[in-house]
């Protein structure tokens, strides 16, 4: 856990920051830790992790890598970017630069004194591909019993580099090279990406999705985190919160975020705080998580969930498909684009509703064939 000054806010609305508190991904931490520890190969040290945006995929790429480096893995954090493998294999390099002899530096063997010059000695250049030039750093590795995990972020299929890095990683794992690889990415992504015939390894890797939190975990994740930074939550306040996060991970940080600073100077949050923090954290969510997932939905994609509005809470499929104007098999197109994005979520009767907190809100506010 990550303590806080007194006051300090310990909330982290950004990027890839490691919350204070992980709340409701006990399992899937349990599972990493145990692979990071055992001797044996765990199928967890394969990892393909999808969620919505928002779900905290990134934040715990993060926290995998510090457990893993807690446990003397050597961890190397990447985005799918063109120069991936190169970029991937110089930060291993960095890493591990304590562990590796890294002199690559000439040296003086002789001196003429006739004035003939200076002789120098040259390290033997690297050589070979990408792939065999990582095997020769696991084996220097392996010399220290330590590992190498890569986690890759915001998979790209249309990506040639990660296609190339996941078939080396296969003849990694066949190697018993002691390597671990999680990717993290949206659905639908991901789903491109384990279709590639050339990445069909991953078919077989440990599927993890992130969803939404239970309410009670939001609560401990409000309660544990501003207690340990020192401060009080109220009971009126926590329902509040709870509410307005929706069982979002990026709404429980981002509503706790601006509730504690309307409360900076109090020593505890009232539900008056925490109503101006929820109304700030809708505000912000729309800007940087509802708007931009809407804008890339496709018309088809606008008009299923514009159907889904004439319903409460869940909607049926063909009830959906009926306002379409369309046949079921038409419409479960779309719902499965919608499901793949984290748009949308279905229950185990196969009934839908809207999975992101404020996105039904957002639709309905939408012209019917307009954008933002």
């Amino acid at each position: 856990m990550i303590t806080t000054r007194p006051y300090d806010n310990p909330f982290t609305p950004s990027f890839g920051e490691v919350p204070s508190f992980m709340a409701g991904r006990s399992e899937i931490i349990s599972n990493l830790v145990r692979a990071f520890d055992s001797s044996r190969r765990s199928p967890y040290l394969s990892c393909a992790i999808t969620g919505a945006r928002g779900t905290g995929k990134t934040a715990l790429l993060s926290f995998a890598g510090r457990e893993a480096e807690a446990r003397g893995w050597i961890c190397v954090d990447a985005s799918a970017l063109p120069g991936l493998l190169e970029d991937i294999y110089e930060r291993a390099l960095d890493a591990a630069s304590h562990l590796l002899d890294s002199s690559d530096s000439p040296r003086i063997t002789s001196v003429s004194m006739a004035g003939a010059g200076v002789s120098w000695e040259y390290p033997a250049s690297e050589g070979g591909n990408w792939r065999t030039r990582m095997s020769r750093l696991l084996e220097e590795l392996a010399e220290f019993r330590t590992g190498l995990l890569i986690t890759v972020d915001e998979v790209r299929p249309d990506l040639d580099e990660l296609v190339q890095l996941v078939t080396a990683y296969q003849h990694f794992v066949r190697e018993n090279r002691r390597v671990a690889l999680l990717l993290a990415g949206l659905p639908r992504n991901m789903s491109a990406l384990i279709r590639d015939e050339s990445a069909s390894f991953l078919r077989r890797a440990q599927s993890v999705t992130l969803g939404l939190l239970p309410s009670f975990e939001a609560r401990l994740a409000f309660e544990r985190t501003c207690a340990l930074a020192g401060k009080e939550v109220d009971d009126d306040a926590l329902d509040v919160a709870v509410e307005a996060a929706g069982g979002f991970p990026f709404m429980v940080q981002l509503v706790g975020f601006r509730m504690w600073e309307a409360a900076v100077d109090d020593e505890s949050i009232s539900a008056a705080a925490a109503l101006e923090g929820a109304r700030l954290a809708r505000l912000e969510f729309t800007e940087r998580i509802l708007g931009p997932t809407y804008r890339e939905l496709s018309p088809g994609d606008r008009a299923f969930l514009r159907a889904m509005l004439d319903d409460d809470d869940v909607s049926a499929l063909g009830d959906v498909a009926h306002r379409l104007e369309r046949g079921n098999s038409y419409a479960a197109q779309y719902k499965r684009r919608l499901l793949d994005q984290g748009v949308i979520e279905e229950d185990f009767d196969g009934m839908l509703r809207f999975a992101m907190p404020g996105m039904r809100e957002f639709v309905e506010e939408r012209p019917a064939k307009g954008t933002l």
